[in-house]
């Protein structure tokens, strides 16, 4: 479950923009392109997407896929998969499995190198995070995407690329990749985005009343 926020953590929105530090060897062409991005889902009131995560382990030489959507409004997201719902309301997350009707508890923070906790701060941390380089114009499934790397600044994370395809016409995501250090990759294709629905913030709570005799496990404070 881990993993697959962790890969989703690349979908999305901004909250705000962040303090920008000296930018050394970075691509402007790819940073032109990636503000775009980060001003536009800046501006959107929210944000839902239908989405297809393909896990592939080269060392298994295996690959699966799932499905599910996502909902998003300025720091706040629900994710629905197979399986698992994930909410988050800025602050706190649960993460609710159905296979032993449970939900845990946690606050995973905001800070800049630990971005993908918090799916919402992507396009805002890229700059902090990130170096980045355009690579081409390319077409993928039949749309016009700009195709850009980023290489982590923290080389703890658990991948060492990702690779974003952003819309042409739209200077939105498309497809967004991570290349693990582990010989398993995630790719993610957005499919049906909907944009400036009117969502209340209770969507992005866990509700116990509405799952009959939840475990709950509240990992808050726990280091």
């Amino acid at each position: 479950m881990k993993r697959f926020i962790i890969t989703l953590g690349l979908l999305v929105s901004v909250v705000m923009v962040r303090s920008q530090e000296n930018q050394i060897n970075q691509d402007p062409a790819a940073e032109q392109i990636l503000d775009r991005v980060a001003l536009k889902t800046k501006s959107m009131k929210s944000m839902q997407t239908d989405f297809e995560l393909v896990i592939e382990d080269r060392k298994e030489k295996t690959k699966k896929s799932s499905t599910g959507t996502l909902l998003i409004m300025q720091d706040k997201y629900k994710i629905t998969s197979e399986g698992s719902i994930v909410y988050f309301n800025g602050k706190t997350m649960w993460t609710y499995q159905s296979v032993n009707n449970e939900v845990t508890i946690t606050e995973p923070g905001i800070q800049s190198d630990d971005f993908m906790s918090n799916p919402s701060m992507f396009f805002a941390s890229y700059k902090l995070d990130f170096k980045y380089r355009y690579l081409r114009e390319t077409t993928v499934n039949g749309s016009r995407c700009h195709e850009i790397d980023l290489f982590p600044k923290n080389l703890n994370q658990p991948y060492s690329r990702i690779k974003v395809f952003i819309g042409v016409k739209s200077d939105l995501p498309e497809i967004i990749s991570s290349v693990g250090k582990d010989g398993v990759d995630y790719t993610i294709y957005l499919k049906n985005l909907l944009f400036d629905r009117e969502i209340s913030d209770a969507t992005f709570t866990f509700d116990p009343t509405k799952f009959k005799k939840v475990e709950i496990v509240d990992m808050r404070g726990i280091e």
